[in-house]
């Protein structure tokens, strides 16, 4: 009996002891995923954030996280007080990094609402693409944005990337759940984008049968020079 009840015990004490090291494994998973690489704390979402919450109210949403400093977004905030007096100015989902360029004034917030009316005579149309496509998710509505779009090689065309819009006025910016790359960019950014009738067309077009890029341009912004580019246009 008694070898019987100390047998219970060391198998008791086994149990614990492998639960303990399970426990301590799970813990230090992500610092031996970085292993050897240099980490920056920023904040992240850790729950949805509507636009138009103050970052005051932001405590319970946000967390620090360290991630490698490759992976970590320009405009990324690494602490609270950052955004002192500011607001959401769009909605911010979970898993993303922190941007300060999301953040706005209440004035600014009130004027409008996350969002810009579409010009008399123009089209609002969304796009979505990858935070890294869209300066990291740095453009705000009034902003004026270019649009790159990629098409790949056919038995009748090469493979090539041209400025087919510039001076596009972004409406609305919105995030989404969704693709996440390596933690460098946190999900896809839907933006609201005003243009005209044929110009909708030509980013429908792009966006079924090719691949998009955005810039945040100014009024001093420059055309391309020579139109699309193909690879043998690339200086080696």
């Amino acid at each position: 009996m008694k070898t019987r009840i100390i047998a219970l015990i060391v198998a008791a004490v086994l149990a614990i002891g492998g639960g303990l090291v399970l426990v301590n494994y799970v813990r230090t998973a992500d610092a031996r995923a970085f292993d050897g690489a240099e980490l920056t704390d920023v904040l992240v979402v850790a729950s949805a954030v509507p636009a138009g919450t103050p970052s005051s109210a932001l405590e319970n949403a946000i967390v620090v996280r360290q991630v490698p400093t490759a992976y970590v977004v320009d405009g990324a905030v690494t602490s609270i007080d950052t955004l002192v007096g500011l607001i959401a100015a769009v909605e911010l989902q979970p898993g993303e990094q922190v941007l300060a360029s999301r953040f706005v004034t209440a004035d600014q917030f009130g004027e409008n609402s996350g969002s810009i009316p579409v010009p008399a005579g123009l089209q609002e149309i969304s796009i979505a693409v990858d935070a890294q496509r869209v300066v990291g998710g740095q453009v705000v509505p009034g902003d004026e944005v270019g649009i790159f779009t990629s098409f790949e090689e056919t038995s009748d065309d090469p493979a090539s990337t041209r400025l087919m819009l510039s001076g596009v006025l972004v409406t609305s910016v919105a995030t989404a759940a969704g693709v996440e790359d390596s933690g460098s960019t946190g999900g896809l950014v839907l933006v609201g984008l005003a243009v005209s009738a044929d110009d909708a067309q030509k980013l429908v077009y792009s966006i079924e049968f090719g691949r998009l890029w955005v810039s945040k341009q100014d009024d001093a912004s420059k055309p391309a020079k020579d139109g699309a580019i193909e690879r043998d246009g690339i200086p080696g």
